[in-house]
């Protein structure tokens, strides 16, 4: 713990830059001190780092221990929702409460927040904006789009890192255009969260307006796979059209005949609060191997509760080889994120030994040439 305070010192004087991550190791553990002190300690961290802290030594033994961590830690700023460890959105001077599991124990299954459960559990926290706009293919990116944006946290994420860009988001949903205006976003942000139709071609014709230097748009799976295969085509022509990289984010190879009728998403927390998130199939409803159509819903239950957060009917499951298809009719140039590399490859150009087939991926589509 001294060691770490004179590094703290050293940092808020001015002598040492912020690094972006302390790593707590051997006895400077977090969990061995009181909430209130751990609290006041966290507080200087949170102002120190860029991206967060590493605290594998910490072991706080017991259910009601390991939950008084978690929370006070969350309340601090950080989460643990990636594996790179407890994370803040990049140098943010924002001391954000990522602590949804208190209003569940003080008031059940009722009292979650559903966004808070959804950006725990299917938020995509490993990869964000600075992964893609550092790859060679997408050097002068300077617009971030965001259809479909919901929570938008692809862009909140991004625009800490980059405060410079134009954010451009869209959604039907007026609930979370208030989620997401309700944010703290840096002074002076240049951002619009429009409600609108991503199939208007109106939208699109507006944001290749609003756009600074090269535009790059960005859906996670969750979005694009409410989309029958007519209506992503249709998005993809137009999209292309109006934004200079397109990128989906993809599932793993897979058949939907192989996912669970429960596929358990719970993290540590919550089963030491003691309830469960899970996506659940619908009533009635059988996974089509020759669509790839799905019918799910996000649900948390405990003993006595059971509640729907999030419904995706009539979904579609769009593998890569499709995608791929889908693009070729249009006369996309296709590239996929290799995560070893770091940059985006030609699909044609896939290397055996890629981790593609055991990461959740990201394609990209272009009508720029190579």
């Amino acid at each position: 713990m001294e060691a770490l305070a004179r590094l703290l010192d050293a940092i808020e004087s001015g002598r040492e830059p912020k690094p972006d991550w302390i790593a707590m190791q051997s006895q400077c553990r977090l969990d061995k001190l009181s909430r209130e002190k751990r609290q006041r300690l966290l507080a200087r961290v949170h102002a120190c780092v860029l991206r967060g802290f590493r605290a594998n030594n910490a072991s706080p033994r017991g259910r009601q221990s390991r939950l008084d961590y978690w929370c006070s830690v969350a309340q601090s700023g950080f989460h643990d929702y990636s594996e790179d460890g407890w994370r803040k959105c990049y140098d943010s001077p924002f001391v954000h409460n990522y602590d949804y599991i208190t209003p569940y124990l003080k008031g059940g299954i009722e009292a979650l927040d559903g966004y808070d459960v959804y950006s725990s559990v299917l938020g995509t926290h490993d990869y964000g904006v600075e992964d893609f706009v550092n790859t060679k293919e997408c050097q002068g990116v300077e617009t971030i789009v965001e259809p479909m944006a919901g929570t938008a946290e692809f862009s909140y994420h991004g625009h800490f890192r980059y405060p410079d860009f134009r954010y451009l988001m869209f959604d039907l949903d007026p609930q979370a255009k208030i989620y997401v205006d309700s944010k703290r976003w840096l002074p002076g942000t240049q951002r619009d969260y429009i409600l609108a139709d991503v199939l208007d071609e109106g939208i699109w014709q507006q944001t290749k307006s609003l756009t600074r230097g090269k535009s790059l748009c960005y859906l996670g799976k969750q979005s694009h796979h409410f989309f029958g295969a007519r209506d992503l085509y249709k998005l993809m022509d137009i999209a292309t059209q109006c934004v200079d990289y397109f990128v989906l984010e993809v599932p793993e190879p897979s058949l939907v005949t192989d996912l669970p009728d429960e596929d358990e998403l719970s993290r540590p927390e919550m089963e030491d609060a003691g309830f469960q998130a899970l996506l659940v199939d619908n009533p009635d409803t059988t996974p089509n191997p020759l669509t790839n159509s799905l019918s799910f819903r996000l649900e948390t239950r405990d003993r006595e509760t059971r509640r729907t957060l999030f419904r995706y009917g009539e979904w579609t499951s769009y593998q890569h080889p499709m995608l791929v298809m889908l693009a070729n009719l249009i006369g996309l140039r296709v590239q996929y994120f290799d995560s070893q590399l770091d940059e985006f490859i030609p699909v044609e150009d896939h290397r055996e030994d890629s981790d593609c087939l055991e990461n959740v991926t990201f394609l990209l589509f272009s009508r720029m040439p190579g």
